[in-house]
């Protein structure tokens, strides 16, 4: 069962006269809540008398009662879509006390992956189709780590918003393909390597749509390519053999946030408007590597530049976990408990420096900048 830290914010709302914030109030909530989802073809427009039912049960019961459980179970439809945009009624998201109930509550099972609110594909297009505020500059430099055969996103991003792009995929195999699709956009910078909290070696088994890292520290491909690596050469990829298969594996190199980032944007990464020699924010980091966002948030945080980055956009995963002896239930639940950790401390580090705009676990969010008080640019 799902840990019970909610506490209770709660705008207390009582039917009764003359308790609580008035009826008009609540219903204006409400309204606000279905012109914002309608915006975005919708994520939640049920019942008004369901969700404020549900979102009562929430506050009441801390997320936590035993007794409550089931029907809290049955409210997940309603609750989630209500905080995929951070609107269940009389509440506000808390990253530090109210993560690890949301991202066992939001776990991908049957119930959510079968409602037409809930759908996958439906929530992650906001990525997409949500308008950025404050809106992107264009012109402005972005992040894309994680952009496979592809790189779709970086496409959409740099046509849309007119973004200098650079775009990270450390799998050579893939960064092949890569390059070739995003030949015709010379403003698309490709990079072949990921990043991480350190530099090192992993081996990345490779999948059509999610591919994974099987080890975490291996020796490099070749004393070749470990030379072309560190010296930053572009076509690094050349150095590491023939192109692997789906299913198989290839090592790939993941370096230091703190090491590469500098070293890719140089003297335009810095604070907007306050900056040395006229430096400038990151307007967006976009991430989808499979697991390696945990990595990346926290390789950036402590390296200092999280707070340069304007907006984030992240899809997050469940982590893989296996305890030899266990059972395939057992190590569900060691996979679940690995990764609401980790899910929830990049959670904690976003919100020193970013709100969060909309989002779901183990889907797609954004994050956007807080404005930094007069005098620290």
């Amino acid at each position: 069962a799902p840990p019970p830290p909610l506490q209770r914010r709660r705008q207390r709302r009582r039917r009764r006269a003359g308790a609580g914030c008035s009826a008009a109030n609540a219903a204006a909530a409400v309204l606000g809540l279905a012109a914002a989802l309608e915006r975005a073809d919708g994520v939640y427009l049920g019942e008004t008398a369901e969700l404020e039912e549900c979102a009562e049960l929430l506050l009441s019961t801390r997320g936590g009662a035993t007794g409550s459980q089931r029907q809290l179970m049955d409210c997940r439809v309603p609750l989630l879509g209500a905080l995929h945009q951070d609107t269940v009624p009389g509440y506000r998201y808390n990253a530090t006390e109210d993560c690890h109930f949301w991202a066992h509550f939001g776990a991908r099972d049957r119930t959510v992956e079968g409602s037409r609110h809930l759908d996958f594909n439906r929530i992650a297009a906001y990525r997409l189709s949500e308008p950025f505020e404050p809106p992107l500059r264009p012109n402005g430099t972005a992040l894309y780590i994680g952009a496979h055969r592809g790189g779709e996103d970086g496409v959409h991003l740099h046509l849309r918003h007119g973004l200098r792009m650079h775009v990270f995929e450390p799998s050579p195999t893939f960064f092949r393909s890569l390059r070739e699709a995003l030949a015709p956009y010379p403003d698309l910078t490709l990079h072949n390597f990921g990043l991480g909290a350190r530099t090192r070696w992993t081996s990345l088994q490779l999948s059509g749509t999610a591919s994974r890292i099987t080890h975490s520290d291996v020796p490099p491909p070749s004393a070749a390519a470990a030379t072309a690596a560190a010296a930053g050469e572009p076509g690094v990829e050349d150095f590491w053999g023939e192109p692997a298969e789906v299913g198989e594996e290839e090592r790939v190199l993941i370096r230091a946030a703190a090491e590469a980032v500098p070293e890719v944007l140089g003297p335009r990464l810095g604070p907007r408007g306050g900056g040395a020699g006229g430096a400038e924010l990151v307007e967006l980091l976009h991430v989808n590597c499979e697991g390696c966002e945990y990595d990346v948030i926290e390789g950036l945080r402590h390296a200092g530049l999280l707070a340069h980055m304007e907006q984030v956009q992240i899809a997050t995963h469940l982590l893989e976990h296996v305890e030899p002896g266990a059972t395939f239930q057992q190590n569900m639940e060691f996979s679940m408990q690995v990764s609401v950790k980790r899910y929830c401390e990049m959670h904690r580090l976003l919100s020193e420096s970013h709100t969060r705009v909309f989002g779901l676990p183990w889907v797609w969010e954004r994050w956007v900048r807080r404005p930094r008080p007069p005098g620290r640019g």
